[in-house]
């Protein structure tokens, strides 16, 4: 298999971005955004971002670190979202597909370790550091798009989504049901169950309370796919299961990929 970047020809020394930061950074404490108030957004022309239903995903990008790529959901040509050689993973849509949250670094040990929040739109990107020696495990969003939860090898954390001012702070426990549900993959609408690893055997479940059905004795890394649907990877083929009756699918890109992974799916203006 072929790990190496995917680089096609628009990546500058340094990891520069391909496409034109209008403004400087505009640094606030405790934050950083990205072209406050005039970058392109790297789909810009491309995925009709709220308007249609698409992807982020992870591949091997420059020296294999991850990058974020975006396809439309029904496949086709994949478009690089990030340009870094910081390893970059666990993408997670916020409801409205506007925004995308993702943990930055952790490539090494010692590397910090960050959540950004890039916007899909306009192309601002805000950060949030985490303590030293942190490692992120998963990242989900409130239903209302207004906060996101941040499950970390310390514990849990919530902050506040942009435009609000996104300050750290642990989760509490009047709210660790919310995180729950915000950073579960669930399964239905109304949900019904989670899609987990098996507890036995490997492979991917669905667990409602104590029980656990086999969704697929090889699927990993599960993505909630609309209210009637679940999305996984069998090794590097992203795979779309109905939850009733119907037709198994493949998500397919129209070039190799270095280790296609980890993705987060945002429906359109109507969930299908």
């Amino acid at each position: 298999m072929n790990r190496r970047g995917t680089g096609n020809g628009e990546r500058g020394t340094g990891g520069r971005l391909p496409f034109p930061v209008l403004h400087a950074l505009c640094v606030v404490p405790g934050l950083m955004l990205l072209g406050c108030r005039g970058t392109l957004s790297p789909l810009s022309n491309r995925i009709k971002v709220g308007e249609e239903a698409f992807v982020v995903f992870v591949a091997d990008g420059e020296a294999n670190a991850g990058d974020l790529f975006a396809v439309p959901a029904s496949g086709g040509t994949p478009y690089q979202v990030t340009f870094t050689r910081v390893d970059e993973s666990l993408p997670a849509l916020s409801p409205d597909g506007s925004v995308v949250a993702f943990a930055r670094g952790g490539l090494r040990p010692e590397a910090p370790v960050s959540v950004a929040l890039l916007n899909l739109v306009n192309g601002a990107e805000r950060r949030v550091d985490l303590p030293a020696g942190t490692a992120v495990r998963r990242i989900g969003w409130s239903g209302d798009g207004t906060e996101i939860f941040i499950r970390t090898s310390v514990g849990d954390f919530a902050a506040a989504a942009p435009p609000g001012q996104s300050v750290l702070h642990p989760v509490p426990a009047s709210e660790a049901a919310i995180a729950d549900s915000a950073l579960a993959v669930l399964l239905g609408d109304p949900p019904f169950a989670s899609a987990v690893p098996c507890t036995h055997g490997g492979g991917l479940c669905a667990r409602a309370d104590t029980s656990e059905s086999v969704l697929d004795p090889e699927g990993s890394a599960p993505l909630r796919w609309g209210g009637d649907s679940v999305a996984f990877f069998i090794n590097d083929a992203l795979v779309v299961r109905p939850l009733g009756p119907g037709r198994v699918r493949r998500v397919e890109w129209s070039r190799e990929l270095g280790h296609p992974r980890e993705a987060s799916y945002a429906a359109g203006p109507v969930e299908r």
